[in-house]
């Protein structure tokens, strides 16, 4: 037997005046939409879903893209990083000063040292740095400037959290080197970072606490680009050199190994959203299209042209995509947050940076994906036979 015919009835209306403004075919969709609630919903929330993914994926461009500007050009302001084969005393600074095409000269002394707080304890190296360090700026993660202690430590969060110290809190300085020395420190700031687990002090400071008084074992240059390769064929004749660093190189080989990596990972969501996108759109048209064939074959027998019912069955679809856009990027930048946080270990830690053009590609990507949706049904609703579909079934 054929379905039972369904039951309706008429509803209040919250917006009367709304609802005598719109035409007799939008007042079509917006019912249809309100007989099947739950069918709305997951609808929309199916279609967010896409465009949460894609927020998710694409984040990740933009973090990197973050990591690498907050700590090649904002913290590393210089061009070249020597590394000593062994501690020098501070000649070693005047003599690369002396050097074709070197700008400004600051010295660094990195010691490795085991931290001591309470039960816990953790290898890793404290920095000197000059106090009015300017090629390494010490900075906060919201770009404030932290300024390196006369006395104490100023002490990266991931590794004061590894420690459980706070600001105030005496840490005991395992020297690893050297005269292997222990150090009674006090925490004199803490600052959020993104990159590393590492404390800084003052370079004179730690130097006399170590009892190795001025003496560095890497130099941070910044040089002038006319003059690099005669200042490379210089280097090649200090004695004392262990190492050259070009941040432009290392950068570049950063973003070649990163770019390999993310191009995978961002294509292989980008396509598990678009079919994720199509799938919920293509499945509610294709669904809607099956129940409505007989309405929709009638009115094209009294008179309503192709572009009519399509509209007909096209606006509900094109209302529920349009209601889950903006709820796709709200939760796709809540699954950021919950990804940076779940990503985070104590070498790094990724920031939550989604920038608007990432919300815009998402977007757009869903909406390519609900208009190919609609493409596809809208061959078989062209391909109608009417009269089949006005027989009876009995």
């Amino acid at each position: 037997r054929p379905p039972s015919p369904p039951q309706f009835h008429r509803r209040a209306s919250l917006v009367p005046w709304l609802v005598a403004w719109l035409d007799q075919p939008t007042r079509i969709v917006l019912r249809q939409i309100a007989r099947r609630p739950m069918r709305a919903v997951l609808t929309s929330l199916g279609a967010a879903t896409s465009v949460a993914v894609l927020v998710t994926a694409l984040q990740w461009l933009d973090a990197i893209d973050y990591l690498v500007t907050d700590f090649f050009h904002r913290q590393q302001r210089q061009d070249v990083t020597l590394g000593l084969i062994e501690a020098a005393n501070a000649d070693v600074v005047r003599s690369v000063e002396r050097l074709p095409g070197v700008l400004a000269v600051e010295p660094r002394r990195a010691v490795a040292v085991r931290f001591v707080h309470e039960q816990r304890s953790r290898r890793e190296t404290v920095v000197g740095l000059p106090e009015d360090s300017r090629l390494e700026w010490l900075h906060d993660d919201d770009g404030t400037e932290v300024r390196v202690p006369e006395a104490g430590l100023a002490m990266s969060s991931a590794l004061a959290d590894i420690l459980h110290a706070k600001v105030g809190d005496t840490v005991t300085l395992e020297v690893l080197e050297g005269r292997r020395m222990h150090l009674e420190l006090p925490v004199a700031s803490i600052f959020d970072t993104y990159i590393g687990t590492t404390a800084y002090m003052s370079l004179s400071t730690l130097t006399r606490a170590i009892r190795e008084p001025d003496t560095v074992n890497a130099l941070l240059l910044k040089i002038d680009p006319a003059q690099r390769d005669a200042l490379f064929e210089a280097l090649k004749g200090l004695p004392t050199l262990g190492g050259a660093v070009v941040k432009a190189a290392a950068i570049q080989v950063f973003d070649d190994t990163m770019g390999r990596t993310l191009l995978i990972y961002v294509s292989f969501y980008v396509f598990f959203s678009a079919t994720l996108a199509i799938g919920v759109v293509y499945n509610n048209l294709r669904i809607a299209l099956s129940e409505r064939s007989r309405e929709l074959a009638t009115l094209r027998v009294l008179g309503f042209r192709t572009g009519e019912i399509t509209y007909l069955l096209f606006g509900e679809a094109a209302l529920l995509v349009l209601v889950s856009l903006p709820v796709g990027a709200l939760l796709g930048a809540v699954l950021t947050s919950w990804m940076a946080a779940s990503f985070a270990t104590e070498l790094f830690r990724i920031p939550v940076v989604v920038r608007p053009d990432t919300y815009a590609y998402a977007v757009m990507l869903a909406l390519a994906s609900a208009v190919a949706s609609g493409l596809l049904v809208r061959r078989r609703l062209q391909r109608l036979d009417l009269i089949a579909v006005l027989k009876t079934r009995e």
